[in-house]
């Protein structure tokens, strides 16, 4: 959330995007874009926007548009629409995409898909387990260092 709030943003200019977060900026050509893209976070995960905006590289990689969300932006359709218009305007005339770029996408969402129906299973599980190993660790931990004596 302080990666978002207080480092994160995305920059448009004449070149591309800027993304700025923790690690260093990363510049995405305009024609290096393939798409602009929305996607929702799955309901389950209770904090942080419901909708969040990639930008898709031509080789169907994605990266974070990061400020770029419901939260941010409570107008997000308005946005992704001149967001993308730039794009279109933006990109060389001879541009032309990348046919494998879309089944690359296709396959990522479909991997994500997947392992949000995986958690969304096992959650509840995993945060038994983890408050259970944390009480553990805490009980020996105590016990290791003496305790109250």
């Amino acid at each position: 959330m302080l990666l978002r709030h207080g480092l994160g943003r995305a920059l448009v200019d004449r070149e591309g995007i800027v993304v700025r977060g923790l690690r260093p900026p990363r510049r995405l050509a305009w024609d290096g874009i393939h798409d602009i893209r929305c996607v929702a976070v799955p309901a389950g995960r209770g904090w942080g926007p419901g909708t969040v905006t990639y930008a898709y590289r031509t080789d169907g990689r994605r990266v974070l548009l990061l400020c770029v969300d419901d939260e941010e932006l409570p107008a997000l359709e308005p946005e992704l629409a001149f967001l993308r218009a730039l794009l279109v305007r933006r990109r060389s005339a001879g541009w032309v995409p990348d046919p494998r770029a879309e089944p690359r996408i296709a396959l990522q969402n479909a991997r994500e898909e997947a392992w949000d129906r995986w958690f969304d299973g096992w959650r509840s599980y995993v945060l038994i387990f983890g408050v259970a190993a944390a009480v553990l660790a805490g009980i020996v931990l105590t016990t290791w260092l003496g305790g109250p004596a």
